[in-house]
Order: C-alpha cells, then sequence, then structure tokens
C-alpha cells in the first residue's frame, strides 16, 4: 500500500499489492472489500527512533523547570517536619505544660498571702528589677568597651584612646590651607566664602542643628591714608611716607590733622605720659587754645591693651596716635593693623553698647565710648625708624634710650580716610551637639574667625582646631552611639576685630537663655599647632583653677593657670557671670610675629605644623577637658579653691587698705561661702562612694535628682555674683567679682578680681570704694542664700 499526497493536499490510496483492484465503475450489489489484517506502513527503523528520542528529550526539558514555588513548598514542608514539629512535641509542648503547673502552684502560695493577681504583678517587677541590677553591675550589658561606657556614665579612657586612632592631622593641613586662602575681615565677600566653608563642615561632620547668625555692626575699611613729616630748621625737605592698605587700624577713626607737632611716648602708657607731664613737654599745649601748632600726635610703639594706649592718648589732649610695628626678624617693612576698638567700656557695636539691635534707639559714633575719637596710623618699624630720626635728643628720655622730643621740634601733615560703614553684616556660625541627659545645661566651645590679613597662625588655627574637635565628638557618636550628659555648642564668632562684635551681639541677644543654659565658656583661639614648647596658658574662672590644674590630663604640657586678664570673644559672657577659660600657647597669647600682618600665611605655617610632634598631644588635651566638662556626672566646679582663691585677693586688699575701708560684709559673705564649700565636699564624697565604689556606676534614681540640682546650683554661681547696674561708669560690665579693670596696664594678674573697688581705690574715691566693697559682699551673702534655697531663676 502506498499513501501519496494529491495536489489537493488530500491522500489517495492506491490500494495494496495482494489486493483486486476496484474498477472506477461502480457495483451495484457488492460493495468493496476490507482488507483481512490491518495494513503495514512502510515506516524505516531509523526515523523511529529518531522519533522517540525527539519525544524523550523533550520530556526531560519540562523535568528541570520546575517552578519556584514548588521547591520553597517542598521546602517548607520539609522543614516543618523535620524541625518544627519534632521541636514542638519534644519542647515547647513540655515547657508550656510546665509552666501552666508553675503558674498554678505560685497562685495557690500568692493566694495565702493575699490577692494573687496584684501580688505577681509586684513579684514580676521584683525579679526583673533584680535581672536588670545583676546584668548592668556584671558589665554583661553592651555598655562597656562596646559603647565606651561604665555603668550608666561614659568611659573616658576608652574615648580618649579612641581619640588618638581617629586624629586627621590631613584634614587639619587641608582646613588650615582653606582658611588661610583669602583675606577674611569682618563683612568682606572673603568672610563670606569662611563662614560658608566652615557651615559645610559643620554639617558634613554630622551637625543637625547649624545656624549662621547675621548682626549689622559699626564696621570700618582700609581707605586713604598719607603721612608727611619734616623738622623745625628744615621744613622744605619734609619726607613724604608710602602708605597703602596696610596702614589700617580697624575701628580707627577718620581725621585730617595739618601741621601739628611729633611727640615720642614710648609705649603711651599712664606712666610713659606722666613723665611727658612731669617734665612740661606739653606744658605749652593749650586745649582751649586755638592754635593747630600747639596740637600733637603722640608716636608710640604698641603695648598689650592698644585700647587703653588710645583712651590715655585722648585725655592727655592728644589729637592722633602713630603706632610702630615691630620687626619680624631683619623685615622691618611689615606693618600690623591691630584694632584700636576700647572694650575698658563695653564689646560689641559702637552704635548699640550693652544692648542688642532695635531694644533701644543707636547712638551716634561720637557719643560712643567703645570707639576711639581721634585718629590711628599704624606704620613699619622702617617708617619708625625714620620718623624718630626726625626728633631731637631733647626732652624725655625713656627705657629704650629714645627721647619725647618738645612741641615744635617736628611736625607733620595726616591723613585717615577710611571707608565707614554703620550697618554692615557678621556672621556667627553655631553648631549644636546634642547631649542625653541634663539638655537645658551646656558649654560652649568657640574661636574667633576673622582677620585682616590671610591669618594662618592667629585666628584660623583656632577655627582648624574646632573642626577638629567636633569631628573627633561625632567619631565618638558613630562609634559608640555616644552622646555627653549636656549639651556643648561649637561656635565659630565673627566681628573680633571690630571689638568682639560677634560674640557680644549673639550674648545680647539671647541673654536670658544664655544665662540660663551655658555654665561655661571654653575659647581656643590663641593655640598653636606649630609650637613644640608644649606650654600652656589658661586664664580661667576660680571655679575651675582645680579642674586645669589637674595632672591627670595634661597630656605632657606644662600648664599655668591664671586669673582672665586679656579681652577676647569671651568678654560679653565673663561680664554676665559666665565663668570662661582662655586656652592658649603663650606665643600666640602674646601676639608673636607674623601675627596681625600680611605675612601670616599658610606657607610660612606649614612648615611649622609638619615638623610639630605636639599638635596630637594638644587636640586629645582639649578632647579630654571638653569631654570631662560635658560629660562628667558632676559639673566640675571647685567651690573651696573658688573660696580660697577670693580669700587671698581679700586678704591682700585688708592688708594695704585697713585703714580706709571696712571688710566686714565681705568676710561675712565669704564665710558663708565656706560653709557651702563643706557641703559640696561631703556631696562629692558620698556620691563616689554610692556610685563608683559600691554600685559600679549605676546610680539609683533619688541620688540622680540631688546630683541635677547641685549641678544647676553650680551653674547659677556666676550669674548671681552680678549686678544688674553694672559696674559706675561701665554699666555693660555686671560681674562684681570678675571683671575688666578700667586701666590693666602692667597690674600683676589678679588686678580683674574686685574691679570696681580697685578702680575706686585708684581715683582715690573712698567713698565709691566703700560703696562697692559693700555691694560685693552683700551680692557674696544673697548669692549664698540663693544657692542653699535651691531656687532656680533670680534674673541676675
Amino acid at each position: 500500500m502506498r499513501l501519496t499526497q494529491n495536489g489537493n493536499n488530500g491522500v489517495s490510496y492506491t490500494g495494496l499489492s495482494n489486493e483486486e483492484p476496484v474498477l472506477n465503475g461502480s457495483s451495484d450489489d457488492t460493495a468493496p472489500s476490507m482488507p483481512a489484517e490491518p495494513p503495514s506502513y512502510d515506516l524505516e527503523m531509523g526515523d523511529s527512533n529518531l522519533l522517540m528520542e525527539q519525544m524523550e528529550i523533550e520530556d526531560s526539558s519540562d523535568n528541570i523547570r520546575e517552578p519556584f514555588s514548588d521547591k520553597l513548598s517542598r521546602f517548607r514542608t520539609n522543614f516543618s517536619n523535620n524541625v518544627v514539629i519534632p521541636v514542638q512535641e519534644i519542647i515547647m509542648d513540655p515547657l508550656a505544660s510546665l509552666l501552666a503547673m508553675l503558674s498554678e502552684k505560685i497562685d495557690l502560695y500568692l493566694s495565702k498571702i493575699g490577692n494573687p493577681l496584684i501580688l505577681r504583678r509586684f513579684f514580676y517587677i521584683f525579679i526583673m528589677s533584680g535581672i536588670a541590677w545583676l546584668v548592668m553591675s556584671s558589665g554583661l550589658l553592651p555598655n562597656g568597651r562596646a559603647s565606651g561606657s561604665r555603668g550608666m556614665f561614659s568611659d573616658h579612657s576608652i574615648l580618649l584612646e579612641y581619640a588618638k586612632q581617629s586624629l586627621d592631622l590631613s584634614k587639619m593641613e587641608r582646613d588650615l590651607e582653606y582658611l588661610s586662602s583669602m583675606p577674611h575681615m569682618s563683612g568682606t565677600k572673603g568672610d563670606t566664602a569662611i563662614a560658608k566653608y566652615i557651615q559645610e563642615s559643620y554639617g558634613a561632620n554630622g551637625l543637625k542643628l547649624i545656624k549662621d547668625m547675621e548682626y549689622k555692626v559699626h564696621s570700618n575699611y582700609p581707605g586713604k591714608v598719607s603721612l608727611t613729616a619734616w623738622t623745625k630748621g628744615s621744613p622744605n625737605q619734609a619726607i613724604d611716607f608710602p602708605l597703602d592698605e596696610q596702614n589700617f587700624n580697624p575701628l580707627g577713626s577718620n581725621g585730617e590733622l595739618q601741621n601739628v607737632n611729633l611727640i615720642y611716648a614710648h609705649k603711651g602708657s599712664l606712666n610713659d605720659l606722666q613723665k611727658l607731664k612731669d617734665d612740661n613737654i606739653l606744658k605749652e599745649n593749650d586745649k582751649d587754645d586755638d592754635d593747630a601748632t600747639k596740637d600733637f600726635v603722640l608716636l608710640m610703639h604698641y603695648d598689650k591693651f592698644v585700647g587703653e594706649q588710645m583712651m590715655a592718648a585722648q585725655e592727655l589732649g592728644a589729637k592722633g596716635v602713630i603706632f610702630i610695628s615691630e620687626p619680624m626678624g631683619d623685615n622691618k617693612d611689615i606693618v600690623q593693623m591691630r584694632s584700636v576698638g576700647i572694650p575698658q567700656y563695653g564689646t560689641g557695636d559702637a552704635l548699640t553698647p550693652g544692648w542688642f539691635g532695635s531694644a533701644k534707639d543707636e547712638i551716634n559714633a561720637n557719643d560712643s565710648k567703645t570707639i576711639p575719637h581721634i585718629p590711628s596710623l599704624p606704620i613699619s618699624r622702617a617708617q619708625g625708624e625714620k620718623l624718630l630720626s626726625l626728633i631731637p635728643n631733647n626732652g624725655v628720655q625713656f627705657e629704650d634710650d629714645r627721647f619725647s622730643g618738645h612741641i615744635g621740634d617736628t611736625k607733620l601733615h595726616m591723613k585717615v580716610e577710611n571707608a565707614v560703614r554703620d550697618h554692615h553684616l557678621i556672621h556667627d556660625i553655631v553648631g549644636k551637639f546634642e547631649g542625653r541627659e541634663q539638655t537645658d545645661k551646656a558649654i560652649i566651645i568657640g574661636a574667633s574667625r576673622n582677620s585682616i590679613s590671610r591669618g594662618a597662625m592667629y585666628p584660623n588655627t583656632g577655627t582648624v582646631l574646632l573642626l577638629s574637635l567636633l569631628q573627633l565628638f561625632q567619631e565618638m557618636k558613630y562609634k559608640y552611639d555616644w552622646k555627653p550628659l549636656r549639651n556643648v555648642y561649637f561656635i565659630s564668632f565673627g566681628g573680633n576685630e571690630l571689638n568682639y562684635a560677634g560674640s557680644t551681639e549673639l550674648m545680647e541677644q539671647r541673654l536670658n537663655a544664655m544665662k540660663d543654659e551655658v555654665y561655661t565658656y571654653v575659647d581656643i583661639s590663641q593655640l598653636a599647632i606649630w609650637d613644640d614648647e608644649k606650654k600652656l596658658n589658661i586664664q580661667t574662672h576660680s571655679l575651675l583653677y582645680d579642674f586645669f590644674q589637674n595632672d591627670d590630663s595634661k597630656q605632657g604640657f606644662d600648664v599655668s593657670v591664671e586669673h582672665i586678664q586679656q579681652y577676647g570673644d569671651w568678654i560679653p559672657f565673663l561680664a554676665n557671670g559666665i565663668p570662661v577659660s582662655v586656652i592658649s600657647t603663650p606665643r600666640t597669647k602674646g601676639r608673636e610675629l607674623p601675627i596681625y600682618t600680611i605675612e601670616d600665611t599658610f606657607e610660612n605655617a606649614r612648615g611649622r605644623l609638619r615638623e610639630s610632634e605636639a599638635v596630637n598631644d594638644l587636640i586629645l588635651y582639649l578632647f579630654h577637658k571638653s569631654l570631662k566638662l560635658i560629660d562628667d556626672p558632676l559639673i566640675p566646679f571647685n567651690i573651696d579653691q573658688y573660696i580660697t582663691i577670693l580669700e587671698h585677693e581679700m586678704i591682700g586688699m585688708v592688708e594695704k587698705y585697713s585703714d580706709h575701708l571696712n571688710f566686714s560684709k565681705l568676710v561675712d559673705g565669704r564665710n558663708r561661702w565656706k560653709q557651702i564649700a563643706g557641703q559640696w565636699q561631703s556631696w562629692i564624697k558620698i556620691w563616689e562612694n554610692i556610685v563608683l565604689h559600691n554600685e559600679g556606676g549605676v546610680e539609683p534614681s533619688l541620688i540622680s535628682v540631688h546630683r541635677w540640682t547641685w549641678n544647676k546650683k553650680l551653674c547659677n554661681i556666676g550669674r548671681r555674683q552680678c549686678s544688674p547696674e553694672g559696674l559706675p561708669g561701665r554699666e555693660f560690665y555686671k560681674n562684681v567679682v570678675y571683671s575688666p579693670r578700667l586701666w590693666t596696664q602692667d597690674e600683676s594678674n589678679g588686678a580683674w578680681v574686685f574691679p570696681s573697688i580697685k578702680d575706686a581705690i585708684h581715683e582715690d574715691n573712698w567713698n565709691l570704694a566703700q560703696e562697692q566693697l559693700d555691694l560685693v559682699g552683700q551680692t557674696f551673702l544673697e548669692s549664698a542664700g540663693l544657692f542653699i534655697e535651691e531656687t532656680t531663676d533670680v534674673g541676675y
């Protein structure tokens, strides 16, 4: 048989070989016969095998593509049969039965005492408290080395050890390079760029609370200056001094002086000027005489307190001041551009002295006591020597063997025409690192930011250290999930060359909040990272003397501790009773060159930075001291030493002035505070014995409440020793115990203790001195009474 395909895609049957043919014609009475057996098809064996192989391959492919859901279902079933059900049958069901039996037994015994439902809860609390105590005291809780803690408090040794590993000196160098890449005087484009960089650094270090505080203040900028001088015998041989924008004193007054006399005054101190008076050098000068030829300008060297030099010159009747800069090695052409603001009467905006912005009407600049009203002009040492050569060797001879000259010997023309802006913007960049316990209390770590020049060594070094400290704090937070017990603010202050306008305006704007929250301010502007001498000078409040004299955290530094006796961004805090500390290296504190000059560049500082071996120790010292201030459970104020230091000052005054003054009220106040100091020492011993020795760092709740109360009382000591009226004639300074003297000059350290009493004695005004002595004594008595009563809000 054959099957064939026809043209119509049909299949025709051609018959079998043994089958009889059927005619085309049809039979009327017979049907075609069927084959006796089914037909056999002629398929070759090879084709059959190929078909089977194809079918087998397709079946195998289907088995490989098993759905993932089926696999997951099979795994779940196996896990349930092999693990879950056996665990439930062997462990969980017997344990549940056992617990049920135990619960019934407990209820049975508790019912014999009282209501089982209530007693069960007490029993549960007792058991869980015991377990918590056992875990915490045994160190099983993850708060040991894993979290940098001991019990409930931080283990500073662990944090300090990690800080050593986290120091990044290369970042410090990059920060210093950028900060020193441009001049950045307050209110300039350079300052805006630097302030933005610091703000971005705060954000990059994880601070969430960052604010750019803007204030409008009186300011001035370099302008046109000129100086011409000649001698009496050769008026036609006048010398013109080439001057430029380096010959500039911030906050200096403008003025033009024609044909005025030149008198040399050495350092322009009260003692130097008294010599001029005693020798009748200025006798011919009559302030009421309109003859300009009798007017004079004082030529002097810079001293420590430039504001006092300007005050003394004004009181003497000088029409102007010329400052001679110090040379830097053989370089006698550099000019020191120092501010001539007068912080003795207060810091901040000259037009709003003692108040913020629009709180009161601003005053006229000519009426402000915080800026001079005679022009000043700084010159280089080379220019100064040329000017001195015009003064004859007559008059008063000073310690440097130079002579003052007489009226009429040397004349000059002097013009100062700087650009003045009465309401120019300055910036404070404020960042907050939040605490975890007493979050209503905080410290401030601050640094000045602005410089007329590039300011690599000062103040940029302080800013770099501020950013490095912040980075270390954030490293601790990320590593150990750590927060200090109290808040810390990192503040970059603007306006420091404008009589510390930035810090003062911030304080005036937020006065009450600052006094309530901030218990100390630490300034790090005057630190150097290139000084290998490993010496630190710390000016601080008497409450913190013991804290900084402690040998445990000196990092190998030779630390000298003394009273505050220098002006800076800390003054508005000091003036309002907030204890301050100024950490300095001696060279920067003394403004060693090239500070205040155009030579204060990164290139000059970089080599010293790389050579220094003390940079790491300095950062660790700052970090350790900061940790103790914000994270020690007890705020480290020492009342006993505070009273001892004040008592020493009192004894000195009693020995000198007991014939003129009655010290009884001050002694009564001192005695009251000595009693408080004894109570404080007793409390410290009790707390340490209970918490540190017996409980392994775990503080009972009742003890915590007492500790918080003591801390709050300690924070209020300084603010309660202020007078709302301020010092006589200087209302800005409210602190009657620690404030600047009107005239500090070369007084020994401690001159700023009891300032109003000492100022009155200096003026021989014994009635005023007695009034101020009684005021201080009464303040001591009242502050002691408030401390004992635990009053929390008393204004001043």
